[in-house]
C-alpha cells in the first residue's frame, strides 16, 4: 500500500512536472513569436476589415492559390492585440475591436478553408501554420475554443520530409503539442527538430557540414540556414525543460554553423553559391545579419564554444576573423578566407546537383557548378550583378554561348572532382563532362592568389567556347595589356602569353529574367575571358589572379612555374614558397626538379616543406567517400 502511495506521488509529480514544463514552454515560445508593430497599422486593418471578416487585396477565389496575406493581415492584428490590450481587455474599445476582427478573421478563413488550396505544397503544409503561429499564441486565451480546437487541427500529428523541410513539419508538430499541452507531440516535434541537426548522408547535414536539399545539392546559405535557425530558436526554447534538445544534437547543430555555414561568408556577405535557386532573389546572399539572432539562441546553448560565436558575431559585422582554406568534399566547393579576400570555387559531379530551375527560379543557371570562381575583394562586389550577368559567362568557367537551364536539376556528367585545403594552400582539380563540351580543369590557391590551369578543352559546338576569367561590377578604372588586366585592386595575368579578352559595358536587367521579381537593375559590368574558338579540339588556358594587388603587380618577380598543363597532369610550383601542387590523371611518376612523386591512379595532391622533411597530401580521383586528405610526411630535397 504504502509503495503505490509513492508510486502515484511520483506520478502526480512527474504530471505536474510536465505541467509546469509545458506552461514555460508556451510562455518562452510567445516571446519568440512577438514582433512590433504600429498601433496605426492595425487600427487601419481592423477599419477596413469587411463585415464577413476578409478584406479587399487578397485574391481569395483563384484555384490553386493561397490567399495567406489574409492571414498576414491576421498576425499583424494579433502582435498589436499583443502590445497594447494586457490586462486591458474591459476598459479600451481598440481591444475589444481587435479582438473582434481577429474573431471575424479567422472565422472566415475556417469557413473557407476548403477553397484555399495552393498548387505548392508548402504553402498548404509550412506556410499557413508559419501565420497561425503567432496568432495562436498571441490570441490563445481571448479567443473561443471553436477556433483553438480548428487552429490545432491545421497543424500535423506526425513529421515527415528530410532536411529543411522535415525541421519545418516537426515545428508544426511541436507546435500543436504545446496548444494541445501533449507531452508526447512535444518530444516527436523536438527530437525531430534535432534529427535535422545530425549528420546523414541523405538531404540535410553532411559529414564536412555542408547542407544538402532537393537532392546532393549545396543549400547551407538558404535552406541550411532556415534548418539552422530554425533548430537554435527551439534548442533556447526548450532550454532547461524535459523537451531540451540532447548534447549530440547541440554538438551537430555548433558544427554545421561554425564549421559550415560560418566558412561560407565574409564580413556580412553570404557566397552566392550556397543560396541555390535564390541567387535568382534580390539581395539573396546578404542576409547575413540574420545569423546574430542564430548566434544569440546558440550562444545560449552551448557555452563551451562561446568564444567562437563571438568571433563569428564580428566577422558578420566586418571583422574578418578566421583564414586559410577549407575544402567541403560533400559539398565540392573550395573556400579561402583572410581578413583581406574571400575566394571560393564551386564544383559539381555526377555525384551532386550543379543547379536547379524551380518555381520559376534560375532560368539561366546551365553553368552553375562547373567550377565558379568567386573573387571578393569587398563585400559587395557581386551586389545584385546577377540580372545584368551574362549567365554563359560565370566567373571561372570554360563554357559556350547558352545559360537557360531547362532540366530540373543539371550537373557535371563526371565525379573526376575532387579538392585539398591545407591551412594558406588550397588544389582543386574537376574533369568537365556537359553537352558537347570536355575540358580538365585544375585550380591551385596560395593565400589571395589563384593559378588556374586548362587542358583537353574540346567542342562540339558551334557557339565559341570560352574560359572567363572574371564577369563583376566595375569599381574602378581598368588597365589592360595583351595578357594583363587590372581592375579594383585584382590583377589576371596569362601565364602562358593568351590574349585576355576584356569587354565593359553599361548593362540594364531585370529580376524577372532569371526568377519571379519584377525589379530592374542598371550597371557598369566588365567580361574578361580568354576565346578557345569554335569547335575547339585541344583548347588551354593558364591564367593567375591576385586579390589584393596594386596597378604594376605584374612587373613583380614571380616564383610560380607552370610544371605541366595537358591531358595527363596539370602541375604547378611555387619555388619562394616552397609548395608544390597539382593534378595526375593517369598512373606514372612525376619528376620536378629533384623530387619524385609516384601515383597508380589518378590523385590530387599538394606538396609542401614542413621542417626538416615535406608533407604530401593525397586525394584520389574519383573521391566519392573522403573524409579527409591523406597525409604523409616524405623526405624531401634540402632546396625543395
Amino acid at each position: 500500500m504504502k509503495f503505490a502511495q509513492v508510486l502515484i506521488g511520483v506520478i502526480c509529480l512527474a504530471v505536474s512536472s510536465f505541467a509546469n514544463d509545458i506552461d514555460t514552454l508556451f510562455a518562452r515560445t510567445k516571446e519568440i513569436y512577438k514582433s512590433d508593430v504600429s498601433r496605426d497599422s492595425v487600427e487601419h486593418l481592423v477599419s477596413f476589415q469587411k463585415n464577413d471578416g476578409s478584406w479587399k487585396g487578397p485574391v481569395y477565389g483563384k484555384k490553386g492559390h493561397m490567399p495567406i496575406e489574409h492571414l498576414a493581415n491576421v498576425r499583424a492584428m494579433a502582435y498589436g492585440f499583443d502590445q497594447n490590450c494586457s490586462g486591458n481587455l474591459d476598459n479600451s474599445k481598440f481591444c475589444s475591436d481587435v479582438k473582434q476582427s481577429v474573431i471575424r478573421a479567422l472565422t472566415f478563413w475556417f469557413a473557407h478553408q476548403g477553397d484555399f488550396v495552393s498548387d505548392n505544397w508548402w504553402m498548404n503544409e509550412i506556410g499557413v501554420q508559419r501565420e497561425l503561429s503567432p496568432i495562436s499564441f498571441m490570441m490563445w486565451n481571448v479567443i473561443p475554443q471553436s477556433l483553438r480546437q480548428k487552429i490545432i487541427e491545421y497543424y500535423p500529428r506526425e513529421p515527415s520530409g528530410n532536411g529543411t523541410n522535415r525541421a519545418w513539419i516537426s515545428e508544426n508538430v511541436l507546435v500543436r503539442g504545446i496548444l494541445e499541452r501533449d507531452e508526447n507531440l512535444i518530444h516527436l516535434g523536438t527530437r525531430n527538430i534535432e534529427s535535422t541537426m545530425l549528420v546523414t548522408k541523405q538531404e540535410g547535414h553532411q559529414m564536412d557540414h555542408s547542407f544538402f536539399m532537393h537532392g546532393n545539392q549545396l543549400y547551407n546559405g538558404s535552406y541550411g540556414k532556415s534548418a539552422l535557425s530554425l533548430a537554435a530558436r527551439w534548442a533556447f526554447v526548450t532550454r532547461g525543460l524535459a523537451f531540451a534538445f540532447s548534447q549530440n544534437a547541440i554538438q551537430g547543430m555548433s558544427s554545421l554553423a561554425l564549421e559550415g555555414n560560418r566558412m561560407m561568408m565574409w564580413k556580412g556577405m553570404a557566397d552566392a553559391m550556397t543560396v541555390g535557386r535564390e541567387i535568382s532573389q534580390k539581395e539573396g546572399n546578404k542576409e547575413t545579419q540574420d545569423y546574430l539572432s542564430i548566434i544569440d539562441y546558440l550562444t545560449a546553448v552551448d557555452s563551451s564554444r562561446g568564444q567562437e560565436y563571438e568571433s563569428w558575431r564580428e566577422e558578420i559585422q566586418g571583422g574578418e576573423k578566421s583564414s586559410g582554406c577549407l575544402y567541403f568534399w560533400r559539398g565540392e566547393m573550395m573556400v579561402c578566407k583572410s581578413m583581406g579576400h574571400y575566394i571560393s570555387l564551386k564544383m559539381s559531379s555526377s555525384r551532386t546537383v550543379g543547379g536547379e530551375f524551380l518555381n520559376r527560379q534560375n532560368r539561366k543557371g546551365l553553368w552553375l557548378g562547373t567550377g565558379v570562381l568567386s573573387l571578393y575583394a569587398h563585400p559587395d562586389d557581386y551586389k545584385n550583378i546577377y540580372p545584368l550577368w551574362d549567365w554563359s559567362m560565370l566567373p571561372g568557367i570554360t563554357s559556350y554561348g547558352e545559360a537557360n537551364l531547362k532540366e530540373k536539376r543539371v550537373t557535371n556528367k563526371s565525379n573526376y572532382v575532387g579538392g585539398i585545403g591545407d591551412e594558406q594552400f588550397g588544389a582543386a582539380a574537376m574533369i568537365l563532362n556537359r553537352p558537347k563540351l570536355s575540358a580538365k580543369k585544375f585550380w591551385f590557391f596560395l593565400d589571395s592568389v589563384v593559378v588556374a590551369l586548362g587542358s583537353e578543352i574540346s567542342s562540339s559546338h558551334n557557339a565559341a567556347v570560352k574560359t572567363t576569367l572574371d564577369q563583376r561590377l566595375v569599381h574602378s578604372e581598368i588597365l589592360m595589356d595583351d595578357s594583363v588586366v587590372w581592375h579594383d585592386g585584382i590583377g589576371y595575368k596569362t601565364l602562358d602569353g593568351q590574349k585576355i579578352n576584356v569587354k565593359s559595358e553599361k548593362r540594364t536587367g531585370n529580376w524577372a529574367s532569371i526568377g519571379t521579381q519584377k525589379i530592374e537593375e542598371n550597371g557598369d559590368v566588365v567580361s574578361l575571358w580568354i576565346d578557345h574558338g569554335a569547335r575547339s579540339t585541344n583548347g588551354n588556358y593558364e591564367y593567375l589572379v591576385a586579390v589584393g594587388v596594386g596597378k604594376n603587380f605584374y612587373q613583380e618577380k614571380s616564383s610560380l612555374e607552370i610544371v605541366q598543363n595537358d591531358g595527363k597532369a596539370q602541375v604547378v610550383y611555387d619555388e619562394k614558397l616552397k609548395v608544390l601542387a597539382g593534378v595526375v590523371y593517369k598512373r606514372g611518376r612525376l619528376d620536378v626538379g629533384l623530387i619524385s612523386l609516384s601515383f597508380d591512379e589518378p590523385t590530387i595532391f599538394l606538396l609542401r616543406r614542413k621542417m626538416d622533411s615535406c608533407l604530401l597530401k593525397t586525394v584520389k580521383l574519383p573521391n566519392v567517400n573522403l573524409e579527409a586528405a591523406n597525409e604523409t610526411e616524405i623526405s624531401c630535397p634540402i632546396d625543395f
